[in-house]
C-alpha cells in the first residue's frame, strides 16, 4: 500500500493569508480551513451555545394583583348604567371590585390640567356633575334589580338556616363567581346576594325558596334581626357590580329611560380624596 510523503520540503498555501508555509507546519481549523499554526483561531464559544431551558413558572395558576379599593381605577367601556325611569340609581360594573357595603366611591371623568378631572358626559338624563359629585356616593354591592319578595318568618342576627322567601322567582341561583378579596365560599361556589333593610346576605343557591350556604352580614354590612314580611331584594353578581343612588348628595337628576349605559372609556372610580404623590 502506498504511503504519503512526509512533506519535509513541501509548501502549502494558507486559506487565510494566501501565503506559502512549510507543509508540515500547517493545521486544519475548526471550519475546515488549512492554515499555518501561527494563524490558527479557536472556535468562538458563542457559536455553540449550551442548550437552555425556559424559565419555570412559579405557579401553574396566577392572577395579577388587584389594586386596593382606595386606589384610582379606570373602568371598562360604558361601566355605568341607569336603573329605571325617574330613578337616580345607577349600576356600576367593576370587575372584582372588593368594595364594601356603605363605603364611598367617587367617579371621575377624563383627567384635565393641574391634576383636576373632568366630569363624564350625561347618561340618560343623569348629569355628569351629579354622577361625579366631589363628595362621592355610598355604594351597595350587587346590581340593583326590581326583583323583590318578602321574608317568611322572623330571623335573628345569627340565623343561617331556614331563611325562607315567599317567592324565589327571579332570584339568582348560579351567579358568576370571580375569586378576589371578597371570598366567602371555597370550591368555586357562586356568590349571590340579597339585601334586607341594610343587611346583605350572601348565599350559594336556593332550594324550595330557602337560601342555601348563607353568610350573614356580608360585604361588611351588619347582621341584625328581621321580621316576617320584610322586603327582600335580589342583588345580582355582587363581586363584580355595585349600585348607588346618585342623588344622595342632593342632586335632582333622574333617568329618562332606564337601562342606558354610558361613561365611555375614561371613567374611573376611587376614593373621595386622592393621595398626592411626590414632594409635598
Amino acid at each position: 500500500m502506498a504511503r504519503f510523503a512526509q512533506g519535509k520540503y513541501s509548501l502549502a498555501i494558507s486559506d487565510i493569508s494566501g501565503q506559502a508555509f512549510p507543509w508540515n507546519e500547517m493545521v486544519t481549523q475548526w471550519n475546515g480551513l488549512f492554515v499555518h499554526f501561527s494563524e490558527f483561531e479557536s472556535k468562538q464559544p458563542q457559536l455553540d451555545p449550551k442548550p437552555s431551558h425556559a424559565d419555570p413558572t412559579a405557579l401553574p395558576t396566577t392572577r395579577p394583583q388587584q389594586p386596593p379599593s382606595n386606589a384610582l381605577r379606570f373602568l371598562s367601556f360604558n361601566p355605568i348604567k341607569s336603573f329605571a325611569t325617574g330613578s337616580a340609581v345607577v349600576n356600576v360594573f367593576e370587575e372584582n371590585h372588593g368594595r364594601q357595603h356603605s363605603s364611598y366611591v367617587r367617579f371621575r371623568g377624563p383627567p384635565g390640567i393641574a391634576g383636576a378631572f373632568n366630569n363624564i358626559a350625561t347618561i340618560d338624563g343623569l348629569s355628569g356633575s351629579q354622577i361625579c359629585d366631589a363628595s362621592g356616593h355610598k355604594i351597595t354591592p350587587g346590581i340593583f334589580t326590581n326583583t323583590t319578595t318578602t321574608l317568611v318568618g322572623n330571623i335573628d342576627a345569627t340565623q343561617t338556616t331556614g331563611i325562607t322567601l315567599t317567592s324565589s322567582t327571579g332570584f339568582e341561583i348560579n351567579s358568576p363567581r370571580t375569586p378576589g378579596s371578597v371570598d366567602f365560599f371555597s370550591g368555586g361556589a357562586p356568590i349571590n346576594a340579597v339585601i334586607i333593610a341594610a343587611e346583605l346576605i350572601a348565599y350559594t343557591g336556593i332550594t324550595s325558596n330557602v337560601l342555601d350556604g348563607v353568610v350573614r352580614g356580608s360585604f361588611s354590612s351588619t347582621a341584625t334581626t328581621h321580621t316576617a314580611g320584610a322586603t327582600i331584594r335580589c342583588l345580582q353578581d355582587p363581586l363584580n357590580n355595585y349600585n348607588t343612588d346618585t342623588s344622595d348628595q342632593g342632586g335632582s337628576d333622574t333617568a329618562t329611560t332606564g337601562q342606558i349605559s354610558g361613561g365611555g372609556y375614561n371613567t374611573s372610580s376611587g376614593p373621595v380624596t386622592l393621595k398626592t404623590i411626590g414632594p409635598q
